[in-house]
């Protein structure tokens, strides 16, 4: 699920956090192994709240499941189908999967010193219109019941504003790993959708994470340890700009573009600049996304011409 666009947005964002404290500290060497830590803790986080949407569901079942066990020793006459959640046969099969319940053993306890968030959510749950058409039937079938979860997840658990804001507030990069846990939870969802479950799949964050992390770390480590450097290469080419005028997110893009350029020999140059005016247009502006391509693709090609940078690799033809 993780794409270098997403990874390239991290490395910035951890980036932005470096250069913005070292003008506050002289022990720059510490500074850049703690803010490395973070960029990795930022990737492999995604994964828990990925988790945490999918442990809430099971928390929804057991909260209704609690209702139904109220409701019966009050003898409260209440239609069955209020309590078809507790009785959900995705639910029953998602407590039954080993992947999903160590994930639970791990990621559950978050919930338990935060439950009246999802009992706060379970009560808005109750006024949506997907719910209310699922308590109307009076025995579901695995289809109505797997259409249920779907909409839980996708339509109610990712878009609802109260439980946006609850994430926006505890993830500092909720709105960028959104997508990527969208994205994973669109295709476990989507593998349960067949007979017997038999294709069902927990989506994983990476197909090779050590990769994605080394990728990720490497990017980094090169642009903090050689600022100096590539500051002279912007001064340089950037004319009548001076580097106290540019802004620090447009730095730090052009900063993150030349170190991309130097250091991964297989990357063309063209997708790195590429991927940073989109970085540019989205996190600056749009006259950030130009200034950066024109800045870079001179940059580059003077570089490339020294010999600073080199391409090797199938189709990296003439280094570009």
């Amino acid at each position: 699920m993780l794409n270098r666009r997403f990874l390239r947005v991290k490395v910035l964002q951890q980036l932005f956090s470096y250069y913005s404290q070292s003008i506050h500290t002289e022990d720059h060497n510490k500074l850049q192994r703690d803010v490395s830590l973070e960029l990795v803790k930022s990737i492999t986080n995604v994964e828990k709240y990925f988790f945490d949407i999918i442990s809430s569901v099971i928390v929804f079942a057991d909260i209704n499941l609690e209702k139904k066990e109220i409701a019966k020793s009050e003898r409260i006459k209440k239609s069955k189908s209020r309590f078809n959640l507790s009785q959900n046969l995705i639910v029953k099969f998602l407590r039954k999967d080993k992947l999903i319940i160590d994930s639970l053993i791990k990621h559950k306890n978050r919930w338990n010193t935060k439950e009246e968030h999802l009992r706060d959510w379970y009560g808005i749950m109750l006024n949506e219109d997907f719910y209310k058409n699922y308590i109307d039937i009076g025995e579901p079938s695995v289809k109505d019941d797997f259409n249920f979860i779907e909409n839980l997840i996708l339509k109610f658990l990712i878009k609802n504003e109260v439980i946006r804001k609850y994430f926006d507030e505890s993830n500092l990069y909720w709105n960028e790993d959104r997508y990527i846990i969208s994205s994973m939870l669109k295709k476990t969802v989507k593998s349960l959708n067949s007979p017997n479950f038999n294709t069902f799949a927990v989506a994983s964050l990476s197909e090779d994470i050590d990769e994605d992390l080394n990728f990720a770390s490497s990017l980094f480590d090169a642009v903090t340890k050689n600022t100096h450097e590539y500051d002279r290469y912007i001064d340089k080419y950037a004319k009548n700009w001076e580097l106290e005028r540019i802004s620090m997110i447009d730095i730090s893009i052009l900063r993150m573009g030349i170190g991309e350029m130097i250091s991964f020999k297989n990357i063309p140059t063209k997708v790195t600049i590429n991927e940073c005016i989109d970085i540019a247009k989205s996190f600056s502006s749009n006259k950030s996304g130009n200034f950066v391509n024109g800045l870079l693709d001179v940059i580059s090609l003077n570089l490339l011409n020294a010999g600073v940078i080199s391409k090797t690799g199938k189709g990296l033809i003439d280094n570009k």
